[in-house]
């Protein structure tokens, strides 16, 4: 579960294979952890009980952690979700990474962050068109939908209420960007295509979460490269 807590990563793990790929990572067990506090890093805590893990949940819900990541190896890994997931209450929506055929990438930029566009599934609606009806309203851009990147789950706040937000993520291939222009409706100020190292640096202006979708999707990219 890639769960983000106020933007600090959240993990929850299945197994601790899924921690291989971090760099540096700090591996601590569960019974040596009361706190949060004072931890910086990748850090990797195993053999959490749920009820230590609903007490991460609520620390990280209460403070603020910007230099510091959290993969969470629980006990039981399906009652720990389920838990987790009734303490808010879950929206769903959908997003994508939009490439054009100079294999440039298409950001939107809102409320002082760089961001990808998203949005809120109406009702009845699937993730699959969601994602593409909210990059075509948000941004101007038609486009086409490619496959999964994959589902982050973050949290925030409405008059005091928790919400949990799914989103599904997709690759996306432009169609058409002639009538390319920002929604102002949705407080986007800008839309505008990028190279990679311009993306790279605009993620450096963004949300911890949309860093980790750059992240898998370039990942991905490297991959079907190679695969090649």
């Amino acid at each position: 579960m890639n769960l983000f807590i106020n933007d600090t990563p959240f993990f929850l793990l299945r197994s601790l294979d899924e921690a291989k790929p971090l760099k540096h990572k700090i591996i601590l067990e569960g019974d040596d952890i009361s706190s949060l506090k004072n931890l910086s890093g990748a850090v990797v805590i195993r053999d959490v009980s749920t009820e230590k893990a609903m007490l991460f949940l609520k620390e990280l819900m209460e403070n603020h952690y910007e230099d510091v990541s959290f993969r969470i190896l629980p006990d039981y890994y399906n009652q720990t979700k389920s838990l987790v997931k009734r303490e808010f209450k879950i929206i769903d929506a959908a997003g994508g990474v939009v490439i054009n055929k100079e294999n440039k990438i298409l950001l939107i930029y809102r409320l002082k962050k760089w961001d990808f566009p998203k949005g809120k599934l109406d009702k009845g609606e699937n993730f699959k068109i969601a994602a593409t009806r909210e990059i075509e309203e948000e941004t101007g851009v038609q486009v086409k939908l490619r496959k999964s990147i994959t589902t982050t789950w973050h949290t925030y706040t409405i008059k005091n209420k928790p919400i949990l937000k799914r989103n599904k993520w997709y690759i996306m291939d432009c169609l058409d960007d002639s009538n390319m222009k920002p929604q102002k409706g949705e407080n986007i100020e800008k839309v505008e295509w990028m190279n990679d190292d311009e993306a790279a640096m605009a993620m450096k202006k963004s949300y911890r979460s949309i860093r980790y979708v750059w992240k898998v999707f370039r990942k991905q990219q490297k991959k079907s490269l190679v695969d090649k």
